[in-house]
């Protein structure tokens, strides 16, 4: 069975889309285990009618809220499935994301996380684009240099997986999938499924965890410590080059909230490391628009 854990926040408008995303699922064996962070809206009646139709469906509310790291530990530990699967309340998946996981996950025992491609959606801006899933095999090393798997509305787990792993860290206010993807990749080979099969929604002018530059600052950091040891290891070649993915990161995430000096202060940096073309990129795009530079990023 499947155990897919849904967080929110006073998201009763958009959540029951994410439900009846997974109710529509060709895999049938699953249960859905919604956590509502401290929700102060009608998010509990929105629930509870669904559960009404569907005994798949469970409720776990708690006050006041403590962030998405622990309503998603929340929902590993309430799982009863024997495969993990996370979905953002903004997001969904699309009718075989289950299905085409669960078949990758059951070719190899070694496989501990299943990911799949995503397709992007700008609401705002009316702009899409997919990102195609790739790396695959042993990743202990590769997802020191990036976050090859991405977001965790993609990613299914076993159970046993997370169990030695560990779970989200609480302690981070953003790029909490990346730092548990680092520890999961160091005990089991990674499976993929390269076509997109999560929507994966963005809101520029809402208060997204993924809009908040410093946030990504602090996290790179505290991430940066928290492995020391394993980045230490890294031939200077992969330490150069995990600095350029960083400061790629950063140069997105100041674009998208409309800071182009700070983006262009990390442009330096990129091309202090060698990233010399791609910084050349950056540093026009970061005095448009980011409407625009989205537009672009959907054509190439």
């Amino acid at each position: 069975m499947v155990s897919v854990v849904i967080p929110t926040h006073n998201r009763a408008d958009l959540l029951p889309r994410a439900i009846a995303s997974v109710q529509a699922q060709t895999y049938k064996d699953f249960e859905i285990v919604v956590v509502s962070d401290g929700s102060t809206d009608n998010t509990a009646e929105v629930v509870e009618a669904m559960m009404a139709s569907d005994s798949r469906i469970r409720f776990v509310e708690y006050h006041p809220g403590r962030g998405g790291n622990i309503a998603r530990n929340t929902g590993i530990e309430e799982a009863k499935g024997e495969y993990v699967a996370f979905l953002d309340d903004d997001d969904e998946f699309l009718p075989t994301k289950l299905e085409k996981q669960v078949a990758v996950m059951e070719s190899d025992p070694e496989i501990g996380l299943v990911y799949t491609g995503v397709k992007i959606l700008y609401i705002n801006e009316k702009v899409s684009y997919a990102s195609k899933a790739r790396n695959c095999g042993d990743l202990s090393r590769d997802i020191l240099l990036d976050n090859h798997i991405g977001t965790t509305s993609t990613v299914m787990l076993r159970k046993t997986v997370i169990e030695k792993s560990g779970m989200f860290d609480v302690a981070l206010k953003a790029l909490q999938d990346f730092d548990l993807w680092i520890r999961v990749c160091q005990h089991c080979k990674v499976g993929v499924v390269p076509e997109e099969l999560i929507n994966y929604y963005n809101y520029t002018n809402s208060t997204q965890v993924s809009a908040s530059t410093q946030k990504y600052i602090d996290a790179f950091s505290y991430i940066n410590e928290k492995y020391a040891a394993y980045f230490a290891e890294l031939s200077p070649e992969s330490k150069a080059e995990k600095k350029r993915n960083e400061y790629s990161l950063l140069i997105n995430k100041a674009m998208r909230n409309g800071n182009g000096k700070l983006a262009r202060q990390y442009v330096k940096e990129l091309k202090k490391n060698g990233g010399g073309k791609k910084a050349l990129v950056f540093w026009c795009l970061s005095w448009m628009k980011y409407k625009t530079v989205l537009k672009i990023r959907s054509r190439v």
